[in-house]
């Protein structure tokens, strides 16, 4: 059923006119030792075989992967280990020649964003050669949230961010096991939860995102992602902490089937990531303060944003624009609370005007867009 546009096109105050879609995922499994699990996991979606798509580090230098493959058993067909950083094309060919191989009919993703991503666009490029859909399996291992979405973003040669989007890629089971988070690297984690936060804050004035559940879910991750966030930094071997960060962060993006882009922090990110070699949950913590600051000045867009202050402790000032700016300042404070470097020269940007339009056109994909002058000046302030 195609709905009419009005439904479609949902306005930022969703209050009293919105449309929920549901999300494909079939079976959500949190708790410490769940990721034991994954056999029971693939035979409840029809599977025989399953075939693991993971990183490098995660298989090298952690117990993880072996664990898993050893829970699963007579089920485990094999595994690729090599998917870098941002998902690059050709780890995504290579694992597709090699499960297509396989025999297997499940895929399972372990680890962060790249890999998850990943198992989407291996599915998608089986889909496009035989027609069928296998069904994946995400295991995550930061906060990054791919394992909610439909969309799959990866690297080309170029070093260009590019997607492909279908409700089939989202993943039909996502296990959150906080004792193997334990092995994923302190800065990593918190930075990927500022990427969850990211998600929240901007599904707050997407103008598709629905009231009921999507935003009253955001809240709720907001205020759980600004509380257990500092407990997982002071305690980082609590996995009952790092189980409660992947409740909050599935709730954060809760199963939201958008085409586009998030939101502008959003597109920032991916317009400096891929290029310069930065981290997902790094770009959040870079841009996400600063497009608060910027959206306050939007009406809208601020009476949403205005409505997270009391789920960070705030006091309302009653002035949308004011509790728009009081959150963003919450942000950079939790961004420092957390250890994390603000700025493009830290992680080695080039500065210069040629290089801030030319992020700012990646960005809004054009230097004609209405924001153009607007990002550029938030790039330029990101120095």
């Amino acid at each position: 059923m195609t709905l009419p546009s009005k439904y479609q096109n949902g306005s930022i105050d969703s209050s009293l006119k919105g449309v929920y879609r549901a999300s494909p995922v079939k079976l959500l499994i949190y708790g410490r030792g769940t990721s034991k699990q994954l056999s029971d996991v693939v035979s409840e979606l029809g599977g025989t075989k399953a075939f693991i798509i993971t990183g490098r580090s995660l298989y090298e230098k952690t117990p993880v992967i072996k664990d898993i493959e050893k829970s699963l058993g007579s089920v485990h067909g094999g595994t690729f280990s090599k998917i870098g950083q941002h998902a690059p094309i050709g780890d995504i060919r290579e694992a597709t020649a090699l499960m297509a191989k396989s025999g297997c009919d499940v895929l399972i993703s372990i680890g962060g964003g790249s890999p998850i991503d990943s198992a989407k666009a291996i599915a998608y490029n089986i889909h496009q050669e035989t027609g069928k859909w296998v069904p994946s399996i995400a295991v995550p291992t930061t906060l990054s949230v791919a394992e909610t979405t439909q969309n799959a973003g990866f690297t080309t040669e170029e070093k260009h961010k590019i997607a492909v989007s279908n409700p089939e890629l989202v993943p039909k089971a996502v296990v959150y096991d906080g004792e193997i988070a334990l092995h994923t690297p302190l800065n990593l984690w918190t930075s990927t939860g500022i990427r969850s936060l990211d998600h929240a804050v901007e599904l707050m004035y997407h103008p598709l995102a629905s009231e009921i559940p999507t935003k009253r879910m955001c809240l709720e991750a907001i205020k759980d992602l600004f509380t257990y966030l500092p407990q997982s930094k002071a305690n980082p071997d609590d996995a009952d902490v790092r189980t409660k960060l992947f409740t909050a962060c599935y709730a954060s993006l809760f199963p939201f089937l958008y085409t586009g882009g998030v939101g502008l922090s959003h597109s920032i990110g991916h317009a400096i990531g891929a290029t310069y070699s930065i981290p997902h949950g790094i770009t959040s913590c870079l841009s996400l303060a600063p497009t608060v600051h910027f959206k306050a000045s939007n009406a809208e867009e601020a009476k949403q944003i205005a409505r997270i202050i009391p789920y960070i402790g705030k006091q309302s000032t009653g002035n949308d624009e004011k509790d728009s700016h009081i959150v963003a300042d919450a942000i950079a404070e939790l961004v420092e609370e957390l250890g994390h470097k603000t700025t493009l020269t830290a992680y080695g940007v080039p500065t210069g005007d040629a290089e801030e339009e030319a992020i700012a056109s990646r960005a809004l994909h054009s230097k004609e867009h209405k924001d153009f002058a607007n990002l550029k000046k938030i790039v330029h302030d990101l120095y």
